[in-house]
């Protein structure tokens, strides 16, 4: 009998070790196939193929960023110091005070941005918010100017899609704007209370805007983009006791938002506006550790219903994990992971030492 109970507890830990021994804990029937490619053999980027420009993915790791070939399983490098925003045609580097600004182009060759500013890009945008946070500029490539435009308040909140940019700002002001800089939506700031934009996002297909303003209670707003405008389809408010700014995105099908605030993680559900705070016990968390000892940023939508959260500790930074929820429901961990990426059925996973890949996912 002691040797049966002795059996049982060795193949108990025998699958707690297989579980914990992977980067990633996922069930096997749920992937085609893994794997992890390292930044110490990585390429150089002057090697990336011209005709695969199109297929590659951009990434910012911990020191390194660059492009991994998602079908070919290949990784091209190059890498950098203090900040970065990257997209398909290149990045741009910048220190924590909005200073000297370097573009580089997808081969890394580079020239000098004369502008303070924090740069940010998102589905193709690449803007450019003035050091004060009250003005932004559109640029190309290249760094030239398309268009500027100057606000009476702070910028306190930007999102994009491929059609639209939105901006909100500390009055409560809104504008949407199309890629040539046109005002589709403009919402003034009310004077009669405190209407500060929390955050924002626009789902993939510019179909649906949600904003997040107000202090106590804040209010999450819904818009539809219909007949060349946007029209407010709903209003609820959202009971939570938070000053933090808040991080958001909306699902790809468009069923929900995933928003953060600080150590607050929210699932917001669009068609029958209700929302629920998720406990740290659904979210793979240590019940022996304080929920506010961690802080929530959320990355982005991965495709169907997945959005993706990266995980820090408050206290120890270098601690990280990416969640992946699936309506809300927490379907992946990958454990000391910085960041996502995702293009159909492969879901990528940055680490510092490099890059997992994860084919065949089906949510």
């Amino acid at each position: 009998m002691r040797r049966r109970f002795y059996g049982l507890i060795l193949g108990i830990a025998a699958i707690i070790f297989s579980l914990f021994s992977v980067r990633s804990t996922l069930p096997e029937r749920e992937i085609a196939s893994s794997v992890f490619l390292t930044f110490s053999e990585a390429l150089d980027l002057s090697r990336i193929p011209m005709a695969r420009t199109d297929q590659i993915m951009p990434f910012i790791g911990d020191s390194f960023l660059g492009y991994a070939d998602l079908s070919k399983n290949k990784l091209y490098v190059h890498p950098f110091k203090e900040r970065a925003a990257i997209d398909k045609l290149g990045w741009i580097t910048y220190g924590r005070l909005a200073t000297d600004l370097q573009l580089y182009d997808i081969n890394g060759r580079k020239r000098s941005l004369q502008a303070y500013a924090y740069p940010w890009f998102k589905a193709s945008w690449r803007v450019l918010l003035r050091a004060d946070q009250m003005g932004i500029a559109l640029i190309d490539e290249t760094g030239f100017i398309l268009w500027e435009k100057e606000f009476p308040m702070p910028v306190t909140a930007i999102d994009a899609s491929s059609s639209f940019l939105a901006i909100g700002t500390l009055d409560g002001s809104i504008s949407v704007f199309d890629r040539n800089g046109c005002a589709v939506l403009s919402i003034q700031a009310s004077f009669q209370e405190s209407q500060t934009i929390y955050g924002l996002a626009l789902s993939k297909d510019s179909k649906y805007l949600i904003i997040l303003r107000g202090i106590s209670p804040k209010k999450i707003e819904t818009y539809r983009f219909e007949d060349n405008s946007f029209a407010k389809l709903s209003e609820s408010s959202l009971m939570v006791n938070t000053t933090f700014q808040a991080t958001m995105a909306i699902a790809q099908d468009n069923s929900h938002a995933i928003m953060s605030f600080g150590d607050l993680l929210i699932y917001y559900n669009i068609k029958n506006k209700y929302y629920k705070i998720l406990e740290a016990e659904m979210l793979g968390g240590d019940l022996s550790e304080n929920q506010t000892d961690v802080r929530y940023f959320v990355l982005g939508p991965l495709g169907y219903s997945l959005v993706a959260i990266l995980r820090s500790g408050l206290e120890d930074t270098a601690k990280s994990d990416v969640l992946i929820l699936n309506h809300g429901l927490l379907v992946h961990i990958a454990h000391g992971a910085l960041g996502a990426i995702s293009d159909e059925e492969v879901i990528g996973f940055v680490y510092k030492d490099g890059v997992e890949l994860l084919k065949g996912w089906q949510p």
